[in-house]
């Protein structure tokens, strides 16, 4: 017996154009948390890996592999995904050159729509 989250979505895609830039997002939902992946490019490339988990103490990150172009994102975005899934959270972050705050912000609002949207809630 398989069990989905309880929009019945596991997976979702977007691929947007930020500043001339293009940035895939994916994200797998799983019962216990959610794996994401974002890539600048056309075509999706695994990266830097960082892992967020809920604890009674509040959220706790770890990166298993550096980026020095994305570290704080990849920290915050494993962070806002572990809160709205109460459960385990696996970024991988690909990034060809920095991103800046209105980038940040514009990927943070796409990944919560999206999560929404897997999770059969209408983003706020």
């Amino acid at each position: 017996m398989t069990q989905k989250p309880e929009g019945g979505k596991r997976f979702v895609s977007v691929q947007s154009v930020i500043e001339d830039r293009i940035f895939t997002v994916d994200l797998l939902r799983l019962s216990n948390g959610c794996f994401a992946n974002v890539a600048e490019g056309a075509n999706p490339r695994l990266g830097a890996i960082t892992i967020s988990i809920k604890s009674q103490q509040g959220v706790n990150s770890s990166t298993l592999i550096p980026d020095p172009r994305g570290g704080i994102f990849s920290r915050t975005l494993g962070e806002l995904i572990t809160e709205r899934t109460e459960g385990i959270a696996i970024i991988s972050l690909y990034l060809r050159a920095e991103i800046d705050s209105e980038i940040t912000k514009l990927l943070l609002a796409q990944v919560s729509k999206l999560l929404a949207e897997i999770d059969g809630k209408t983003s706020s």
